[in-house]
């Protein structure tokens, strides 16, 4: 057991030093923005932003409340120590002024750089008001700049796209070696769509990598919220983070179409067959209580149990349609609790959508080329 820890570390740690700053194609860790600086974010005012702040490869994104004011931020970093932080504008990159303030109706850039001067790394901060979900239709998507996995766009209802509603365990996958195209990704965007394009959620072999470690297989999911790498190999089910406040009213149901085929043969985690059992996807929506001013998201081992979760709407006996199905499945109250909309008003309520080709497969349980499609998903909201 040991041994085996100290391999998924060691390769865990390699992983993350390689998303770290670049200098044409060399990797170097010595220039990330690691965090927020708390003591900046604790003077916000109570409500202001919404939800975790989100940190990526190259960008930093904020969530805020609707009609929030952005015009005059200085949004302040923890960095890699030594190294040092730079704003960046038309004019060029001049030393971080705590004083100095921003209009962040558009993104601004932000640089770091090591303490040799050698390395530097550009990063995107910008403030959204992202708004509640109505549908999806899994249109638009763009591309991880590093590791090239991809990433859903959601269509707002303003006509904008956000890249920072929808996330997947793409990134865990990439540690394993096994992906060599955007297509080998456990969680894609194909043609063949009702209309135009699909998801496609496949459960993938991680192959030698993931046997040693007793993480054999890969479901492809996608959910409402965020996927922290850095947690994939040692807590894994702390790695997935659903849901975002996004609720505009009481949610009714969950809606959409899709198709699904298992894969041969279900296994554990310790690749071994699961003789009489058959895989399964799992398509739901949980809407649960949050504290307005401090955001906590469920997690992998408390999505379906948390006390805080007030309602969920979950695709019953899903079967394996082998043509586009419409599912509608209403949501039912949890834990004795019913929607306020005086919480709703303070923002107190977030909700995750979640989609996966293996049920189990946060278990690392599920079979090699399950296959789960689903197009135009939607949620009615109370009117």
């Amino acid at each position: 057991m040991k041994i085996r820890v100290h391999f998924a570390l060691c390769l865990l740690l390699a992983a993350l030093f390689s998303t770290s700053c670049i200098r044409e194609e060399a990797a170097n860790a010595e220039c990330d923005i690691l965090a927020v600086d708390s003591t900046w974010l604790a003077t916000q005012p109570a409500g202001f932003i919404t939800g975790n702040p989100l940190i990526r490869n190259n960008s930093v994104t904020f969530l805020v409340r609707k009609n929030a004011d952005c015009t005059h931020l200085n949004p302040t970093f923890e960095i890699t120590p030594r190294a040092h932080l730079f704003y960046k504008d038309a004019s060029g990159k001049r030393p971080f002024d705590a004083t100095e303030y921003h209009d962040f109706t558009t993104p601004q850039t932000y640089v770091v750089v090591s303490e040799d001067g050698a390395w530097e790394k550009e990063y995107k901060v910008s403030f959204e008001d992202p708004q509640p979900i109505d549908s999806t239709d899994f249109e638009h998507f763009g591309y991880d700049e590093r590791s090239q996995y991809q990433i859903l766009y959601q269509t707002q209802t303003d006509g904008s796209l956000n890249a920072n509603i929808w996330a997947s365990g793409n990134a865990g996958f990439a540690l394993t070696g096994m992906a060599h195209t955007p297509e080998d990704y456990p969680t894609t965007f194909v043609d063949g769509g009702l209309m135009g394009r699909c998801a496609k959620l496949e459960t993938k072999s991680t192959g030698s990598f993931g046997s040693r470690v007793k993480m054999p297989i890969a479901a492809g999911n996608l959910f409402i919220g965020e996927f922290k790498v850095a947690q994939a190999m040692l807590y894994p089910l702390k790695a997935t983070r659903f849901g975002l406040q996004l609720v505009k009213s009481e949610p009714l149901s969950l809606s959409g179409y899709y198709k699904y085929k298992a894969g041969n043969a279900m296994t554990d985690k310790n690749g071994q067959v699961l003789a009489g059992r058959k895989d399964t996807c799992d398509i739901y929506a949980v809407l649960y209580e949050v504290d307005p001013t401090h955001f906590v998201p469920l997690q992998g081992d408390d999505v379906m149990s948390n006390p805080r979760i007030v309602s969920i709407a979950r695709l019953d006996n899903p079967g394996e349609p082998n043509q586009w199905t419409h599912f509608s499945a209403p949501f039912r109250h949890q834990n004795g609790k019913s929607f306020d909309a005086g919480r709703m008003r303070r923002n107190g309520y977030a909700i995750a959508i979640v989609m996966t080709s293996s049920r189990q497969g946060a278990f690392f349980e599920g079979a090699i080329g399950s296959t789960l499609y689903v197009d135009n998903i939607k949620i009615t909201w109370k009117q």
